[in-house]
């Protein structure tokens, strides 16, 4: 892939695992005729509509301008996504669009443009991974409004880097100098067979630290409870990145993920014997008796004990409302404690975009109620 085999020449800051892109790298090479038939013949990821939901696929190494075989091949073009949210909310069927992201990353141009594309879409957005999200492909599903994960799954990666390949020893060991004649100090930098000067060395270093804080300026706007000990090129298992605050939820299955965001039953999954009214109600996430077990361990014993006693009070009988009344939650849309991290969106019970498993009505993520249930990890007291 030749977007990739620039960036391992240093002609490009990447946003995926080396290892990774050389791997797609030798693969693309090694393709004949009859795979690349095989490959047109075969169905590449495309968008689709389920009910009311836009399923955008983000799948492979991401890059911007790929050519056509090099999509064939598995490759992510941002201009080619960017074109399928523009559909997305112009078509007035779609009311939420959902991200399907297995990718390793890729290279930096054209990525924080998406990435804000998602941040700033004007209809609520969900992005899932059960394989990997890591690097150029996190920040892209970092900045939806919800991003869920499977417990196994490879999430993170936050960084960025320059490949620069020094040859002057090797070359001068076959009796080959070499000289650049350059007009500007930065402008052969990296030249093949010649070292790079302590100042060019100072602007490389510059620049791709420039890319790495706009990557996690992006991931604090979005996941505000990130720490920066844990965005120094680290992949965590679904699991840890939720407890991190790196995704918003854990999820057993693609098929949990859409079904749940589209308000859709989540058929493969057995209920016991729900009553006419609850039956009837239809969830934005899953209910409080179904919170992931990786979250519950987060809990205390009184919090796990708070989880079970509102999950049977809304059983019996209904949501609470949002007012002060004896029914009420007492809820308020901006929460006087967000700077402690007792906010809706850190609650067990928050379902977004703006919704809540056992309060009914629209829920500001950066609300607060009397029923919160926050992991003690998102508190900072």
């Amino acid at each position: 892939m030749r977007f990739l085999s620039q960036g391992l020449r240093g002609l490009e800051p990447l946003l995926i695992n080396p290892v990774r892109a050389k791997d797609y790298v030798e693969a693309s090479k090694a393709a004949g005729i009859g795979d690349m038939i095989s490959q047109l013949f075969g169905e590449a990821p495309k968008p689709y509509v389920v009910g009311n939901v836009a399923v955008v696929p983000v799948s492979g190494p991401i890059g911007k301008g790929l050519s056509p075989i090099e999509r064939l091949m598995g490759g992510a073009d941002v201009d080619v996504i960017a074109g399928w949210l523009e559909e997305a909310a112009a078509n007035p069927a779609v009311e939420k669009v959902f991200l399907s992201v297995n990718s390793p990353g890729g290279t930096v141009t054209g990525v924080e443009e998406l990435a804000a594309m998602v941040a700033n879409f004007p209809k609520p957005t969900r992005a899932f991974a059960d394989n990997i999200a890591a690097s150029a492909a996190y920040w892209i599903a970092s900045q939806a409004d919800e991003f869920v994960a499977t417990a196994s799954s490879s999430i993170g990666s936050i960084g960025v880097y320059l490949i620069v390949t020094n040859l002057e020893e090797y070359y001068a060991s076959q009796g080959i100098k070499f000289e650049v004649i350059a007009a500007g100090v930065h402008k052969a930098a990296g030249a093949e067979g010649m070292p790079l000067t302590a100042e060019q060395r100072a602007y490389l270093q510059s620049s791709v630290e420039a890319t790495r804080d706009g990557f996690r300026a992006a991931v604090l706007r979005k996941r505000r409870y990130v720490q920066t000990s844990d965005m120094e090129g680290q992949v965590f298992t679904g699991r840890e990145a939720a407890a991190k605050g790196l995704v918003t939820g854990i999820v057993s299955s693609y098929k949990e993920a859409l079904s749940a965001f589209a308000g859709m039953p989540v058929m493969s999954q057995p209920s016991a014997s729900p009553s006419a009214k609850s039956a009837g109600k239809a969830m934005v996430g899953q209910k409080a008796s179904e919170i992931d077990d990786s979250v519950l361990e987060l809990l205390t014993p009184r919090q796990k004990e708070m989880v079970d006693g509102y999950e049977e009070v809304e059983e019996l009988f209904g949501p609470f409302d949002k007012g002060v009344g004896p029914d009420g939650a007492h809820y308020v849309a901006a929460s006087p404690f967000a700077s402690e991290g007792m906010v809706c969106q850190n609650c067990v019970f928050y379902r977004g975009p703006r919704g809540c498993g056992i309060v009914s009505g629209d829920i500001d993520p950066n609300g607060i109620c009397k029923l919160w249930v926050i992991p003690g990890n998102l508190v900072k007291g």
